[in-house]
């Protein structure tokens, strides 16, 4: 008989996390009844209506996330009642389902790891997030973090350093396939009659938010290069403003007015199927300020033989082997991204070769079948210790 588990996610949208999330639920699911706690509605409910029978999807709107705003005093009071509130919401659902194993799917959600250790059941978490802006709180947190956890998986190297080599903290990448892409491109013409001409299309999936994803670096990075050269670069930016965050969309039109990029900055929105899209990039950028976990869009664009980009910081430079499937740039850094994006304009042979390598690396280090049995190996070690 299959044994019962939880996996808690922080999200009902589509993005990294929640990705990893549905791949998760398939590959577990092959040996482990699982059930989903999230948040809200989404298109990942969406998603795994597909895989999950619908009783399985759990929701709990009141579910704590920890935000910026949960560190400041005025909001000390209701973290703590929201916090206490999903201990028991959570103790209620491992009782009711006889859940054997926790897995939170993310570092800001802190109620799972109590209310596993309070019914003495098994706790793994993930992290998929850099804590680096919690200095003076994150001593405590990743404390509590590994106590009340039988392991801590990090997507990277770079995100289990945070726990300064602590026993209990493995890390493991995430999987990914070569997908196979058959979806017909519903592209605008005006776009697609603009890209005909292009010397240079680059590809960047993310939502959008300043510094942290760092649009404004790779327009800028555009812009230095479109001044310096006789050349026609174009930008596919896929994905929406971070939620509040809608008013940069001033500073992100201000760079684009200054250096004239109005027809070569192209941005489609959300996509549910952004894939099909990628293969209209010649090179794949995520030019994040602040050190990302393990790009899985990164990994997406690698999956498909793109070269890929990304800034020296995080997660990006295991994913990157630098002047062999791309090139790293400096962080925070436009002149130097300009840099990168002229070695391939300088050297267009090199698109096809990094590509060719970009693949080779995903079947080496980061197959989905690796993945899968890595996560298999550690929960049958977990469920089985005593």
């Amino acid at each position: 008989m299959m044994e019962n588990i939880l996996l808690v996610g922080h999200s009902g949208d589509l993005y990294g996390a929640s990705r990893s999330l549905v791949k998760l639920v398939r590959l577990l699911g092959e040996e482990y009844q699982v059930y989903v706690l999230l948040p809200a509605e989404g298109p990942l409910t969406d998603e795994l209506n597909s895989i999950l029978p619908t009783e399985r999807i759990l929701l709990d709107e009141r579910l704590y996330i920890f935000t910026r705003h949960s560190f400041k005093i005025k909001n000390m009071g209701s973290t703590l009642f929201q916090f206490i509130h999903n201990v028991f919401t959570i103790r209620g659902i491992i009782k009711k389902f006889n859940i054997k194993l926790i897995h939170t799917n993310s570092g800001v959600v802190p109620a799972p790891a109590l209310a596993a250790k309070i019914t003495g059941r098994k706790h793994i978490w993930h992290i998929r997030e850099w804590f680096g802006d919690f200095k003076k709180f994150w001593p405590f947190y990743s404390a509590y973090m590994t106590n009340f956890s039988e392991k801590v998986i990090c997507v990277s190297k770079a995100m289990a350093i945070q726990f300064h080599g602590h026993d209990k903290v493995i890390s493991i990448y995430n999987g990914f396939e070569i997908p196979v892409l058959k979806t017909e491109i519903p592209i605008q013409k005006e776009i697609e009659e603009n890209l005909k001409d292009a010397d240079l299309v680059l590809g960047c999936t993310s939502r959008i938010r300043l510094v942290r994803k760092g649009q404004e670096y790779l327009i800028e990075a555009i812009g230095i290069l479109s001044q310096k050269m006789n050349k026609k670069i174009h930008a596919l930016v896929i994905g929406d403003y971070v939620p509040g965050y809608e008013w940069q969309k001033e500073t992100i039109d201000g760079l684009i007015k200054k250096y004239h990029l109005e027809n070569q900055i192209h941005f489609m929105g959300h996509l549910s199927d952004p894939l099909p899209f990628y293969k209209l990039f010649d090179v794949f950028v995520l030019p994040s300020g602040e050190p990302e976990p393990f790009g899985g869009v990164i990994m997406e664009a690698m999956s498909l033989g793109l070269p890929v980009i990304g800034s020296n910081a995080g997660g990006t430079t295991e994913q990157i082997a630098d002047g062999q499937n791309g090139y790293l740039f400096e962080n925070q850094d436009p002149k130097d991204l300009a840099n990168k994006i002229e070695l391939f304009l300088d050297n267009p042979s090199t698109i096809k070769l990094f590509g060719n390598c970009s693949k080779e690396r995903i079947e080496k280090y980061f197959s989905l079948d690796l993945h899968k049995t890595n996560m298999l190996r550690l929960y049958k070690n977990i469920l089985n210790c005593k």
